[in-house]
This record gives structure tokens, sequence and C-alpha cells, in this order.
């Protein structure tokens, strides 16, 4: 983190991040005193109401209380064009009986701020098993946040057309006839065609089929036990930061965030207060750091390479 002089000349010190820091403390106390729009955007990974963890348990009054505390935060700390993203799970007062935070907390945001598309995760490596009957939990709310304006790099995260989208450009690439399907959509076959060869791919669904198993960069290996997958915080990274952007995370855990953004040439800043995962966070940090040389950090280019984050089977 440093000063600059402005890009204007002017003799006032401005403000930016221009490295990838862990700051040790509360994101509630430290959030206050960083400038205002120093951020591309923010992803993050908050710790759950109602779950027994080293650093305590909330109640959902009490997690709410913080959330209304952070979320203002955070967006005060974007830029204009920048959004946020919450890596939320459900979870459950008993079987078969929901708790309602997660629903309350994206109702409240949606109308005091801007809900710009419902986008959920897919752990497709979800342990298998039924508990009272019910279908395996295996998804978590990515609530993303931000100006319906905010930017979206589409073609770093588009997806290779599955066989059916190619078996259907064989045969309707040249029908440029406007169709009405029995649900009353209207399609364009020769346009939609079009489209597809020119951006190099088909647009991601908004369930991100992402597997959470047993990988070396996984939180869990480092003594963690909620953290998000890599691949995922990738994802988000390439979707809704610049080149050499900068990212915030309040919750930074065991710093997964900015070690993506070290694999990505980005910038940031991660927040932790449990003094056990500052130092795992650093630890990992400055590894990754130290590898940046053997990875490509620039961010991959709409060059027609689709995203690979989604690769289970081909439903695309």
């Amino acid at each position: 983190l440093r000063w600059h002089l402005r890009a204007d000349g002017a003799s006032a010190l401005g403000w930016r991040v221009t490295a990838r820091q862990i700051i040790a403390g509360d994101c509630l106390d430290v959030l206050p005193t960083l400038p205002a729009a120093s951020f591309d955007c923010v992803v993050c990974d908050p710790p759950y109401p109602e779950i027994d963890r080293t650093y305590g348990r909330m109640t959902e009054p009490q997690w709410h209380a913080m959330m209304d505390r952070v979320v203002p935060e955070c967006r005060r700390l974007l830029k204009p064009s920048g959004s946020a993203v919450f890596i939320l799970q459900p979870n459950m007062e008993r079987v078969g009986r929901m708790r309602p935070w997660l629903w309350q907390f994206m109702a409240k945001w949606c109308v005091e701020w801007n809900m710009v598309q419902d986008v959920w995760w897919w752990n497709t490596c979800a342990m298998p098993g039924a508990m009272g009957g019910l279908a395996r939990a295996s998804v978590k709310a990515c609530v993303w946040l931000g100006p319906d304006t905010c930017l979206r790099n589409l073609g770093r995260v588009l997806l290779p057309p599955s066989k059916i989208i190619k078996d259907r450009a064989k045969r309707y690439r040249s029908d440029s006839v406007d169709r009405t399907t029995a649900s009353g959509r209207h399609m364009n076959h020769a346009a939609m065609m079009a489209s597809i060869d020119r951006s190099g791919g088909v647009a991601p669904f908004n369930l991100l089929a992402i597997g959470n198993g047993h990988k070396s960069d996984m939180a869990g290996c480092f003594g963690h036990g909620a953290g998000s997958p890599m691949n995922l915080v990738e994802w988000w990274l390439r979707y809704i930061c610049p080149d050499g952007g900068s990212v915030l995370d309040p919750f930074v855990g065991s710093g997964t965030t900015m070690i993506a953004a070290a694999k990505m040439g980005l910038s940031g800043v991660g927040i932790e207060r449990m003094p056990e995962y500052v130092e795992m966070a650093r630890r990992r940090l400055a590894k990754a750091e130290q590898q940046t040389t053997l990875w490509d950090a620039t961010p991959a280019k709409a060059d027609g390479k689709a995203a690979e984050a989604q690769t289970t089977g081909d439903i695309w």
C-alpha cells in the first residue's frame, strides 16, 4: 500500500493499492481506515452464523449486525465499476428446517444496493449420502452485489460449446429465419452461431460447477476448514477484475484470495483477525509470490479459448 502523486500532477497525494498485503485485525476496525474507491472488486467467503469454528460462533442477529457494517464499507471502497461477491452457504436449524439468514441477506441488499445476478457455486465433489431423506447439499450462493453497469469480463469465462450446440451449428448455421419456440422465445440460429464463432465460446451458466476436492492448494490442507477452492476464486477474479486490478477480501482466512491475485498479477488487501490464520496466509502468500515466475501471471484474454473452470461432463 503506497501513497503516490496524482496522475494529473497535482500536489495532493492520492492512495492506491500497489501490492498484496495481509492485514492483521478485525475487518470492522480496518475497513473504515481505507480510502474510498480503492478496489476493483471484493471476493470473500465470510463466516456463517450458527456454525462452531475456532473463531467462535455467531447467532443470526449477530451475523446480520456484522454484515450490515461490512457490506456498506465494501461498497464505499469499490471503484464505480467494481462489484462484490460474498460466498455463503445456507444451513439448517434442524433436518428439514432451513435457517433464513441467507435469503434475508440477499433480499436486503438486493433492495438496498443491487444484486447483479443470482449466481451459485455447485461443489461437484460434495460427499454422497442423504440426511433425513433430503437431497445432497452441494451449492453455495455467490451473492453478487454492485451497480448494474459493473465490469464483466465475459470473454475470460466462456465455455466450449457442447455437442448439442455443435450439432445445431451443422444443421442450422445457414438458417437465418427468426423463429419462436414453444415457450415464446425468439431464436435465430445463424445469428447465434455467428456470435459463438466471434467470441470463441458460450456464456457460462449461473451455476458454477467447480469441485472442491482434495488438492494441495486447498485451505483445508493448511489447517483452515472453511476456505473456498482456488478455482472458484480465480473464476471470479477473471470475471470481475480488470488486468492489473485490485481485490479486497475482508475475511481472507488462510489467504486463498491473495494467492489467486498473486498468480494473476493483481494487487490486493486481505484482512484477518485470527493470529494463526494471519500467519498461515502470510506464509502461503510469500510462497506464492516466489513462484509467480513459474506461472503465467497475465489473465487469459478473450482469444477464443474458453475458460476451464466448469468442466463437468458435456452439459454445456
